[in-house]
């Protein structure tokens, strides 16, 4: 996983280039609606580009997790399939219900039986380096793959290339700072339970970061964003007061937060400091809203392998997923 986490600008590099060698053919129809499907880490990727392409995309983008897809998907619905291993149960039975529906169909996939759908139907594909056993440490072959998927169909312009060239060499540059950033957060995490705030335009990175959290140092944390936990879950900041003295808040920031969002926050602030610990701010850096999410993905990565240091454990391996699709195996 260290090896993984410390390759993660080589893999844009190298998803930059698949993704420009890709020669993807226009829909036929006009395209209405994007629906775009996976699992776990696979299909966080698909809610980081929702976010990202939030406001500049003219048509609805729609994120499914599950057997199953909405009833408007047509011929006039960009579909796009994404599974590391191509073998995720979930995501091929979407593309069956998909190609019923006629709809314009994209696979994002290592191989496995989604390439072998793939080239059965005919359908277009952007195959990604295999042999990883930590799909959720291929989030950089995901995410720009589905940006070039959204380009090729004519769907957002090249400015993510250049922004992604910039992100790599800033990543770069300040690899070492962003490490022992991570390592001094992932201390004080350490035997706290984790609440993770930030404006709900930044909802997919939160999960993101827990989701690495929960897998790599196998530690539990909880999400929410501002403004939607002002109507509710701030409420609860009272019991039980034995388990908020272990709560540890972080918040996220990036220079897109909504201004009134900001001002949220900092009066709340007291409010969770008075019940539990001092707030760890985790600020993103970079110049666009892209290359703070990259910076913001590289750094909480970081934050979840330094936590599994502290908890003794090794970030690799994910033991219970892997006897859950055991079991799920002897059932079909």
């Amino acid at each position: 996983m260290k090896k993984l986490i410390e390759g993660f600008t080589r893999q844009l590099s190298d998803a930059l280039k698949i993704g420009q060698a890709v020669d993807l053919v226009r829909p036929g129809s006009d395209i209405r609606n994007i629906l775009i499907t996976g699992m776990g880490g696979s299909g966080i990727g698909a809610n980081l580009i929702e976010s990202l392409t939030f406001g500049r995309v003219p048509i609805p983008i729609t994120v499914c997790k599950g057997y199953n897809i909405p009833q408007f998907v047509s011929p006039h619905t960009l579909f796009i399939a994404c599974s590391y291993s191509g073998n995720t149960e979930e995501t091929l039975s979407a593309i069956q219900k998909a190609l019923l529906k006629r709809a314009h169909i994209i696979c994002i996939t290592s191989g496995g039986k989604m390439l072998e759908v793939a080239k059965e139907y005919n359908l277009h594909y952007i195959q990604i380096p295999a042999g990883s056993p930590s799909p959720r440490a291929m989030l950089a072959y995901l995410m720009i793959s589905l940006l070039f998927a959204l380009y090729h169909t004519n769907l957002i312009g090249a400015a993510f290339i250049k922004e992604t060239e910039n992100a790599i060499e800033y990543l770069d540059r300040g690899e070492k700072a962003i490490q022992a950033q991570a390592e001094l957060i992932a201390k004080k995490i350490s035997g706290k339970l984790p609440i993770i705030y930030c404006d709900g335009r930044l909802n997919a990175m939160a999960v993101r970061f827990q989701n690495q959290l929960n897998e790599n140092a196998k530690h539990l944390a909880h999400v929410n964003t501002f403004p939607e936990m002002n109507h509710n879950e701030i409420v609860g900041w009272v019991n039980p007061q034995s388990v908020l003295t272990q709560c540890q808040v972080i918040y996220l920031y990036t220079d897109h937060d909504h201004a009134r969002v900001e001002k949220r926050m900092e009066i709340c602030r007291d409010i969770f400091e008075k019940a539990s610990h001092p707030i760890i701010d985790i600020v993103a850096e970079g110049a666009s809203l892209l290359e703070q999410y990259y910076h913001l993905i590289h750094l909480t990565d970081w934050i979840s392998y330094f936590l599994a240091l502290e908890n003794k454990v090794d970030p690799d391996p994910v033991e219970v997923i892997d006897f859950l699709k055991g079991e799920l195996e002897k059932i079909k």
